[in-house]
This record gives C-alpha cells, sequence and structure tokens, in this order.
C-alpha cells in the first residue's frame, strides 16, 4: 500500500492453515493490524471495503466472493509480503468468484457450471484468451475431446427411441421422461410383450410349456430394454426427420416384425449410414434375433399368437408375408434365424470399434503406476476440501467424492455393485450373508474380529457369479488402514451422509446423493452414479493448466468402470500375470486379456528385460 509504510510482523512463531478467516487472523496479528486500520490503508489502494467485511471475514462468517474482494486479497498479501494467490488458494471455492458477465457466448447458467473451471481472473483477461480458455474447458473438461464424445453429442441431439416407462420402473426404480418428439411411449400391445420377454428371460422357472436357455440379470434385463427401445424407436422415428427412421406408426409395431428379414436389414442398414461403419453393436443384436427364434429355447419361435399382431408394412412386410407366417410361425423363425446367423457373420468381418475404451485413462495406463497416477486423484480431493463448519455441505461431498475414488481403487467392482452397497455403522448388527444373498447387494461395516471396516458381497451379487472367481463363495475384503482411509470412513458415515441424506429418507446405501428440492431419491442409479463419477473426475482428475486445478495431464472425462482396466493394467506392469489381474476385479484372466488390461508389447518386454538383466549384475 503506497501511502503507508508496511508493518513489520511481530515475532509471533506461526503455522499455516487451510482456512482463509484463521489464515486472515493469523496475520493480522502477526502485523498488529486492526480491521480499521485495515480500512483506512485498503481506501487508500482504492478499495471501498467496510470494516464490518473485514470483521467477518476474519470470523469466518463471510468470505470474498467477487471480483473486487479478490483484488483486496491481492493487496493483502503485497501489505504482509505473502506469495501472491496466498489467501485465494484458501478460499472453499475459489474459482466461483467470477463475476456474471457474459463473454463470447457464455450464458450465466453455463458460466455457473463451468466456473470451477475458470481463472480467478478470467474476466481480466483479454476476449482471445477468454475464448480460449472457454473452448479448452468445453471440449477437454465438459465433453472429452475424443471422436467417439464428439459423435456422441451429436447423436444426442436428435434422440429417439420407444419407452416402457412402467418396466423401466419395474427394473430399475425409475422411468425415462418421453419428453422430445422422437421419444415415444410404447403402445400397450408393444409393452405387453415386451413384459413377456421380459419375464421369460427373468423369472426364476419358466411357464408350463415354454424352454429357454439362459438366464438375464437385472442388469441384461435393462440393457436389452434399452436396445429394444431403440430399436422400435428407429422404425416409428419420422423419416422425414433429423433421424430418418422408417416411419411405421406406434400400433403397428410388435415383436412379431423381428421375425422377418427385411425388418433386420433396414435396421442394420441405417445404423450402418447413421454410424458410418458397423460395430460390435450390430452383432450383439443380431444374436439376440438367433436367440429368440431358436427351435426349441427362442421365446418368438414358442409365441406364435404374435402373428396375430401382424398388420402390412410397405416395403418390409406384405400381406403375403403375414399370411405365410401365420400358416408356418416356426418356419418363419428358422428363415429369420438363418439370416441372423449369416448377416452376424458378415458384419463381424467388417465391424470397427467404435471408441477406444482406454483412450480416456491413457495417461494413467501408461504411467510406471497407475494405480499410484489414480490417486493423485483421491490426493488432490483433499488438497481442495471446503471447510467442513462453514461449508457442510460442500465437505460431504468432497469426502464421498475421495472415498468414491479410494474403494473403486481398492475393490475393482462393476458399477452396480458399487453403487448398491449397503452400509451397517459401527455398533449395528451386520446383515446375514443369507439376508445379503437375498437382497443381492454387498455391505461395508465394521468387523469387530478383524477391527477395520470390510466389504461383504454374496456371490449373487456379481454379474459373473458363475465363474471359476467365485466358486460360490461371497466377496470379502477387509479394507486397509492406509493413507487416511479408516478416518475418512468414520468422518463419512458419521457426520457426512446425515449432511447429504437431509431431510430424504435413507436407501440404507453407503453412497447416497446430495439431497435436493428437486430430488426425488437419494440413492444412486446407474445414470446418476456415472454422473457423479464424471463430476469428479472433470473437478479433480483433469489437470487444468488455466487454473493450475486437477491432478493429472491429458486425463479425460470417464466413468467408474475405467477403474478396473487400472487396477488390471497396474497388475500386469508389475507381474506380467493376467491370472493375478482377474484376483483384483473378480474375473478370470481370458476375461482380462479381451477387455481390461492394456498390457503393450514394450511392458511385457520390460518384464522380462528385468529377470534376464539380473544375470548381467551378479556376473
Amino acid at each position: 500500500m503506497a501511502n503507508e509504510p508496511r508493518p513489520e510482523p511481530t515475532d509471533l512463531v506461526w503455522h499455516d492453515t487451510p482456512e482463509f478467516h484463521l489464515a486472515l487472523d493469523l496475520h493480522m496479528r502477526r502485523h498488529g493490524d486492526t480491521t480499521a486500520r485495515l480500512r483506512d490503508a485498503l481506501f487508500l489502494e482504492g478499495h471501498a471495503i467496510e470494516e464490518s467485511t473485514l470483521r467477518m471475514w476474519r470470523r469466518g462468517q463471510k468470505a470474498p466472493a467477487h471480483r473486487d474482494s479478490l483484488a483486496v486479497l491481492g493487496s493483502l498479501e503485497a501489505r504482509w509480503r505473502l506469495p501472491v494467490g496466498y489467501f485465494r488458494a484458501k478460499l472453499p471455492h475459489p474459482a466461483r468468484a467470477t463475476t456474471g458477465q457474459e463473454v463470447s457466448g457464455i450464458g450465466s447458467a453455463e458460466r455457473r457450471r463451468l466456473a470451477w473451471h475458470l481463472p480467478d481472473d478470467f474476466d481480466r483477461r483479454p476476449l482471445a484468451e477468454r475464448e480460449e480458455i472457454l473452448e479448452w474447458v468445453r471440449r477437454v473438461v465438459v465433453s472429452g475431446s475424443t471422436e467417439y464424445r464428439r459423435y456422441q453429442a451429436a447423436a444426442a441431439k436428435h434422440r429417439f427411441a420407444v419407452r416402457f416407462p412402467s418396466l423401466e420402473r419395474q427394473i430399475s426404480g425409475r422411468p425415462r421422461i418421453a419428453t422430445e418428439r422422437n421419444l415415444k411411449w410404447a403402445p400397450d400391445a408393444l409393452a405387453a410383450e415386451m413384459a413377456d420377454l421380459l419375464a421369460f428371460k427373468t423369472s426364476t422357472l419358466t411357464a408350463l410349456g415354454y424352454k429357454r436357455r439362459g438366464v438375464w440379470g437385472e442388469e441384461t434385463a435393462s440393457q436389452k430394454l434399452e436396445h429394444f427401445g431403440l430399436l422400435f424407436g428407429a422404425l416409428a422415428a419420422a423419416p422425414e426427420g433429423p433421424v430418418r427412421g422408417r416411419g411405421i406408426p406406434l400400433e403397428a409395431l410388435s415383436f412379431a416384425l423381428l421375425a422377418f428379414p427385411r425388418v433386420w436389414d433396414w435396421y442394420l442398414r441405417w445404423r450402418e449410414q447413421r454410424r458410418g461403419f458397423f460395430t460390435a453393436w450390430e452383432v450383439d443384436m443380431l444374436s439376440i434375433a438367433v436367440a429368440l427364434t431358436g427351435p426349441e429355447t427362442g421365446w418368438l419361435t414358442q409365441t406364435p399368437s404374435l402373428a396375430d399382431h401382424l398388420v402390412p408394412v410397405e416395403g418390409l412386410v406384405g400381406e403375403a408375408d403375414i399370411v405365410a407366417a401365420r400358416e408356418d410361425w416356426p418356419g418363419t423363425c428358422a428363415l429369420l434365424q438363418r439370416f441372423a446367423t449369416a448377416r452376424a457373420k458378415e458384419i463381424a468381418r467388417v465391424s470397427r470399434v467404435h471408441h477406444d475404451p482406454f483412450e480416456p485413462i491413457l495417461p494413467v495406463l501408461e504411467a510406471a503406476s497407475p494405480v499410484g497416477e489414480y490417486r493423485k486423484i483421491a490426493d488432490e480431493i483433499l488438497a481442495r476440501r471446503p471447510c467442513l463448519r462453514r461449508y457442510p455441505r460442500a465437505a460431504a461431498e468432497s469426502g464421498r467424492a475421495f472415498l468414491m475414488i479410494r474403494l473403486g481403487l481398492h475393490l475393482g467392482f462393476r458399477q452396480k455393485n458399487f453403487r448398491q452397497l449397503l452400509v451397517c455403522t459401527p455398533g449395528d448388527a451386520p446383515r446375514t450373508e443369507r439376508q445379503l444373498t437375498d437382497l443381492r447387494r454387498g455391505e461395508v461395516r465394521w468387523s469387530a474380529r478383524e477391527s477395520g471396516w470390510e466389504v461383504f458381497v454374496p456371490a449373487n451379487a456379481f454379474k459373473n457369479s458363475g465363474s471359476s472367481f467365485f466358486g460360490g463363495r461371497p466377496f470379502r475384503l477387509v479394507l486397509p488402514n492406509i493413507a487416511g482411509l479408516y478416518a475418512e470412513i468414520e468422518a463419512y458415515v458419521t457426520t457426512h451422509r446425515a449432511v447429504l441424506l437431509a431431510q430424504a429418507d435413507d436407501p440404507g446405501t453407503f453412497f447416497v446423493k446430495s439431497v435436493k428440492r428437486t430430488s426425488e431419491e437419494a440413492a444412486y442409479d446407474q445414470t446418476t452414479f456415472y454422473e457423479a463419477w464424471r463430476w469428479i473426475i472433470q473437478r479433480y482428475g483433469i489437470f487444468n493448466p488455466w487454473t493450475g486445478r486437477g491432478a493429472i495431464p491429458g486425463l479425460l472425462p470417464h466413468g467408474p468402470h475405467n477403474v478396473r482396466d487400472v487396477l488390471a493394467t497396474h497388475i500386469l506392469k508389475q507381474t506380467g500375470s493376467y491370472e493375478q489381474a482377474s484376483y483384483a476385479i473378480q474375473d478370470t484372466p481370458d476375461t482380462v486379456a479381451a477387455h481390461y488390461g492394456r498390457f503393450l508389447p514394450q511392458d511385457k518386454a520390460a518384464i522380462a528385460a528385468q529377470v534376464l538383466n539380473r544375470a548381467w549384475e551378479t556376473a
């Protein structure tokens, strides 16, 4: 401050603190400054600030939140010879201290969403630089700069599907809302057919007179419901619209249409034109067609009454086709099965991988220690943790984010098993194995015998429960009390979780959402859990060169499933063993080799070299 000599610090011994108001109080006492003296000195610098504001900052009742307030902090740092940005780094949400001015097409709503990812001095930077920052944030942080992400973003603008709300609620507990023009409700007849198929593939016992091969679990049933919704949505979408569908009236849709090769041929060609090439998705759909039309166990074959629902569809199903189908339904299904089998082989030869599942986490997988690299995200969460007393909800969300990353790295679960984990607080009786088996869920609980937190999951809760990994036995892991894990679990269970729940009903799951006025329930579903994980990566995982926040340069947004890739690749790099890698993700070595481990030739050569080099070291 130019017009007043800088105060000299006293001999007060001081230790730095992460909380802004405590740091402000500390340095005021070190230099013998009062709020009145600071107000006068700041006024001479051109900062019109009230003494009461400084007093509330010092007590922790308020914190700087706007551009003028941040400029005051810069003057205080200069006055007390502190590093530039010393106080700003201690604010609970430093990047929220931005103005509401619109810049180059960014509205106030988007500005609020992107606030964390913008530098504090964003508004004072040149227009060209602000546009560069916004472009980077939108491309890298929000959408992820991959070809597949760009395709997804474009396709999402013109969505299409037929929805089965009652069945979606039955399977996942929440129906999707059909508000867009090409999202339609299934007519009653089609919904009844879909319900019959789901009952056939998911019931414990088949209905009398029916045979089947294989059973769908909850996740598979939900996936097939989605896939058939997309198929019928394409058939129903208008030909002249952006989806360029087939334009079949909703009332004419029926599973009986799927017994005709021309229907499938149109759909396959339509998907190739939309995506630009064939993928394994089309092969998977054809395999379902083959299964549905099996001579003895196919649901379509065993349901000849579906033929009564057929109506002519120009260019796909004619009157003669309907007559022939009603006269010989098994023969019609057999013809479709032969077509689907042959077409699947043709497409498999030319199909391409529509996206590289490893691409978003390549910087992690290419590190010498993938787990150690990914752990940096958890460390970043702790470093950015807000003050619990002043911001209890934000602190609770931070604690939840930390545990998502840590438990994800320790467990290696699929998303379903992870988000459905129940919680048993210390002092309560844990659920029995029989109870958890009936629920098909696991539990996080305190083990008095092991004096530690353990995760217990019955085998039937896993997608691959019949694999050799389980052998019919439950999964049980005592979590290691390392890097402060137990303290974080106890804080979350005893404090943070209740803050997140607010007044909502407790679903009993370990992880719960931040309940707000618009929230219907506190339990995560598949979509919201993925979004929660992606939010963590966007905020704490992706290194932002404009703000200095984020742990890993080059990382892109991704979901919880990628943690399995991290674990498998880490063990492969350390041991070269697909079998040991499979232990980390509760699967088989073949599955790891096919889907999870990014074990490149140079990684294999490096492990072999370690063994061979020992001969030279002892020579």
